[in-house]
C-alpha cells in the first residue's frame, strides 16, 4: 500500500505498524505515541502506564474491502490506584466501530436507503443501523 494511502487512511496520532491485506478485508494494526493523561479520579498527571490490550474495530471501507483497525490500547496507573483506558478522538468509548463509520451509517440512511443494503455496504448488522436511527 503507497505511504500516501495510508497517510490519508489513519488518524492522527497513530503510527502504523502493520497492514495486512486479503481478499475481502485490510487490517491496519496501529497505536498511539504515549503520552502523560489526567487521572479520572483525582486529576493528577500520570504518565504510568499499567498494561496493552487490542481491540479490534470497524471502519470504513477502504478499496471496496472491509477495513479492521486493530488498535494497541494502552491502560494507565495513577498514584491513586485507579486505573483508566486511554482516550481516542476517532473512538467513542465502549464502541467498536469508529465515528466516522458511524456518521456514514447515518448518512447513508438520510438518503432513503434500506437498512439492509446500509449494514451490507458498511459492514454492520441491520441491528446496528437501527440503534443509530
Amino acid at each position: 500500500m503507497h505511504s500516501n494511502c495510508t497517510k490519508n487512511l489513519l488518524f492522527r496520532r497513530c503510527l502504523n505498524k502493520k497492514i495486512i491485506q486479503a481478499d475481502t478485508f485490510v487490517k491496519v494494526f496501529i497505536e498511539t505515541k504515549p503520552t502523560n493523561q489526567i487521572c479520572l479520579a483525582c486529576g493528577q498527571n500520570t504518565g504510568r502506564i499499567h498494561d496493552y490490550c487490542y481491540q479490534t474495530i470497524k471502519d470504513l471501507p477502504f478499496q471496496m474491502k472491509h477495513t479492521y483497525l486493530v488498535l494497541r490500547k494502552r491502560r494507565y496507573a495513577c498514584c491513586c490506584g485507579k486505573r483508566f483506558l486511554e482516550k481516542y478522538p476517532f473512538l467513542a468509548s465502549y464502541q467498536r466501530r469508529t465515528l466516522r463509520l458511524s456518521f456514514k451509517i447515518i448518512d447513508l440512511l438520510r438518503n432513503m436507503r434500506s437498512i439492509k443494503s446500509v449494514a451490507d455496504d458498511t459492514n454492520v448488522s441491520a441491528n446496528t443501523v437501527i440503534q443509530r436511527l
